[in-house]
């Protein structure tokens, strides 16, 4: 797999915030929505070495931050977990395997994401629900949402860098 660059890793990122900001509010069913940022710190940070993960992965949550309406610095902290658990991620090369793992990494980020909030919303004394009950009801449904969201999207993606593959000057020879 190629390294990507952090300008464009970045660019990636700041394209998911805003697709937040702008489709996140039409897309909540409760407290399920898609977590477009966070997918695109996933996919973004996992070919790039640990610090340079971190650091798109906090300019992303803070990007989250500034542009949602939350606990500032609960996007910061998911995002650093989401590009943390994807530098990890990537550096494990299973051939075929990289949309599975990173739709799992996705899934995992997400729910992180929803606990951290949860918990800052108690400590900050704001209306926070029980979280047992919310565990079931809110983190595992927002989990499995956007991990098979993740999932279509490595899917979409493979299948356009194989039909790019078939184009290019390799397959001339």
């Amino acid at each position: 797999m190629e390294q990507t660059s952090v300008l464009r890793a970045s660019l990636i990122v700041a394209l998911g915030a805003l697709l937040e900001a702008v489709l996140s509010p039409y897309l909540t069913l409760g407290p399920v929505s898609p977590k477009f940022t966070l997918l695109a710190i996933v996919y973004a940070v996992h070919p790039l070495g640990d610090l340079q993960a971190v650091l798109v992965g906090f300019f992303g949550g803070v990007l989250y931050d500034a542009l949602g309406g939350g606990i500032f610095g609960v996007g910061a902290m998911g995002g650093l977990i989401a590009a943390l658990l994807a530098a990890r991620a990537g550096a494990v090369r299973r051939k075929g395997m990289e949309g599975v793992l990173l739709a799992q990494v996705a899934a995992l980020s997400v729910a992180a994401y929803d606990v951290i909030n949860v918990v800052a919303r108690g400590l900050a004394g704001l209306y926070a629900p029980a979280l047992g009950g919310y565990l079931f009801t809110g983190v595992l449904p927002d989990a499995l949402i956007n991990g098979a969201l993740a999932y279509a999207l490595a899917a979409w993606m493979a299948r356009r860098v194989r039909r790019r593959k078939g184009r290019g000057w390799e397959a001339e020879r």
